[in-house]
């Protein structure tokens, strides 16, 4: 569950860093007068659905574009004039019909004074929507998962426990022992089990984060500015130590009802 977790964070932030970098690009005619560009400012900033938004000239854009070659590159030597276009650069909000919303916002931006075009990489952004929706449900039934399975490994482990000392347990019984008093030892074990497997997880996975933070953070940060390698918040861990002592728990009272029922029935 700890190492689901430290996937989930991460993946998750992750996915938050792509979904900001979903922008609108407006390219704008060479032409384009002063009045013109006044007015789609004002357009611009009047749209709820627009977080913020850059202007680039001309200059800026081709300055961009060398960075983006060496200086030696024959293609900018054969190029003696400036091909780029002064654009708009849009970061469009998340929601949920994010798509719409900027299908709508291209549609309104297209038909103004002085705009040539508009991209904003349509097929993409709906390919990587559904593909947000996809692992936060598969995140979940994941984690489902580890849970039936923690819960099965122990309570299996508690019933070897239990079976080991049958004989025990049948004379307590037979002398007038209580269920509640049989089942305490048993509970509390699995709870302790419960809170040494989450001690165990929550160290293992700061060394993994150690790990790949030291390994892999720079080439990372490469990929995507600013994103690093997340350990678990303090409230994930407060769920940890909760999650398995109740896992553990449930673990242990399965176990013995099962075997105080089958005592019962003979």
């Amino acid at each position: 569950m700890g190492l689901f977790l430290f996937i989930f964070i991460n993946l998750n932030s992750l996915l938050s860093a792509w979904d900001q970098r979903v922008q609108l690009v407006v390219y704008l005619n060479d032409g384009i007068s002063a009045d013109d560009r006044k007015r789609l400012d004002q357009l611009i900033s009047r749209k709820i659905e627009v977080v913020s938004f850059e202007f680039i000239s001309r200059k800026q854009a081709w300055a961009k574009f060398e960075s983006s070659f060496s200086k030696e590159s024959d293609l900018l030597e054969k190029l003696d004039f400036n091909p780029l276009p002064a654009s708009y650069n849009l970061k469009i909000r998340s929601s949920t019909d994010r798509l719409a919303e900027i299908r709508q916002l291209s549609d309104i931006l297209v038909s103004q004074a002085g705009v040539e075009s508009v991209e904003y990489g349509e097929k993409w952004i709906g390919r990587f929507e559904t593909f947000m929706i996809f692992m936060k449900v598969f995140l979940m039934a994941l984690a489902s998962l580890i849970s039936l399975g923690a819960v099965l490994i122990i309570s299996n482990t508690i019933k070897l426990s239990v079976f080991s000392r049958k004989d025990e347990i049948e004379l307590m019984l037979l002398i007038g022992a209580t269920p509640g008093s049989i089942k305490a030892p048993y509970l509390l074990e699995g709870m302790f089990q419960g809170l040494l497997g989450a001690l165990v997880s929550i160290s293992l996975v700061k060394l993994v984060q150690v790990y790949l933070k030291y390994q892999f953070q720079g080439s990372f940060e490469t990929l995507i500015r600013g994103m690093e390698f997340q350990f678990l918040s303090q409230t994930y861990i407060v769920t940890i130590f909760i999650t398995s002592i109740f896992i553990g728990l449930m673990g242990s009272y399965i176990s013995l009802q099962q075997f105080l029922n089958s005592y019962y029935k003979k």
